[in-house]
C-alpha cells in the first residue's frame, strides 16, 4: 500500500471510531460547529496558507495532538469562523 492509501484508511477508521464513541456517549453525530479541523482545512477556510495558519494558532483555541514538537494542530470550525470570518 502507498502512504496516501494508508493515510486515507486511517482517516476513515478514525471517523468510524469517533462516530461509535459519540453514539455511546448519547450523541448521534458531531455538531458541525464542534467539528475539529487541521491547520490545512482551517487555512483554506480563511484563505491563507497552512504555514501562516500555524503562526496564527495562538489567536484562537486549539489542541495539539502528539507529543512531538511538530504535533498536529486542530481547531474547532466555529472558533476559526468566529475569529477570522465575520
Amino acid at each position: 500500500m502507498r502512504k496516501q492509501e494508508i493515510e486515507m484508511l486511517a482517516e476513515l477508521l478514525s471517523d468510524k471510531v469517533a462516530d461509535k464513541v459519540m453514539m455511546r456517549l448519547g450523541k448521534t453525530s458531531i455538531d458541525a460547529q464542534d467539528e475539529m479541523v487541521d491547520s490545512k482545512v482551517a487555512a483554506k477556510m480563511i484563505g491563507v496558507c497552512p504555514a501562516y495558519m500555524r503562526q496564527l494558532k495562538d489567536r484562537i483555541p486549539h489542541v495539539k495532538v502528539g507529543q512531538h514538537k511538530q504535533g498536529r494542530i486542530l481547531f474547532k470550525k466555529a472558533d476559526v469562523i468566529n475569529a477570522f470570518i465575520k
